[in-house]
């Protein structure tokens, strides 16, 4: 539903519409990432005042903040390829001969997993794809897992049950666990909700974003703000 502005006429009201659009498509990715670091301090926060005091209530509340850090995570990269996609003033955009067609319809690539989305970027663009042998691709690869494993949450009996304890020995060894149990917690619903988990997320992110940003160089500005948010 459109906003409706009281005593502002309908022309105005496109045109504030139309400009609203334009910056939620322009830098949402960005407050996915904000808000993932707004969780993870949370994380921190609570690590260090409640560490000792056991599995809990503290536990339970350093997991809602640590598995929101995770999937913001995550959003930041799919709303940011999806964002340089749509953007009409972006090079990108202009690489497709039928860009309804061939992003909107059905197997077009807004349909595609989030790596691939960034892969088919650089192949328009002409320029080489990111290693997907390399250590930065990979973890990228485990933290989409990770966020999925979370997201499509399923009983540890479920048939994927080879596919998450592959996750979990690609990521062992990653990152710091939770320091509120041992380690016969489920690795990905209680030992990865950490500090150390979401620090790791959120550098392997704007890791892989500043990887794709030196490839493609599509928008300095845009970037500026990753970047503060990385120092």
């Amino acid at each position: 539903m459109q906003p409706i502005l009281i005593g502002v006429s309908n022309s105005t009201q496109a045109n504030v519409s139309s400009s609203a659009s334009i910056r939620v498509i322009a830098n949402f990715a960005w407050q996915h990432m904000k808000a993932a670091m707004v969780f993870l301090e949370h994380v921190r926060t609570l690590e260090l005042t409640h560490g000792q005091s056991g599995f809990g209530a503290n536990f339970e509340l350093i997991r809602s903040y640590a598995s929101a850090c995770l999937m913001s995570t995550v959003s930041s990269l799919e709303a940011l390829i999806n964002e340089y996609y749509i953007n009409p003033y972006c090079r990108l955009r202009p690489m497709f001969a039928d860009f309804d067609r061939e992003f909107w319809a059905k197997g077009g690539v807004e349909m595609k997993p989030i790596l691939v989305k960034f892969q088919h970027a650089l192949r328009l663009l002409g320029l080489p794809t990111i290693d997907e042998s390399s250590l930065l691709y990979q973890d990228m690869d485990a933290l989409i897992n990770l966020r999925n494993a979370l997201v499509h949450y399923k009983p540890t009996w479920d048939p994927d049950q080879p596919k998450k304890a592959s996750l979990t020995s690609y990521l062992v060894g990653k990152y710091a666990t939770s320091p509120f149990l041992s380690s016969r917690g489920d690795f990905v619903t209680e030992q990865s909700m950490s500090y150390g988990c979401c620090k790791w997320a959120i550098e392997t992110a704007l890791a892989f974003i500043r990887e794709f940003d030196r490839l493609a160089h599509l928008n300095d500005d845009k970037m500026k703000g990753f970047w503060n948010l990385e120092t």
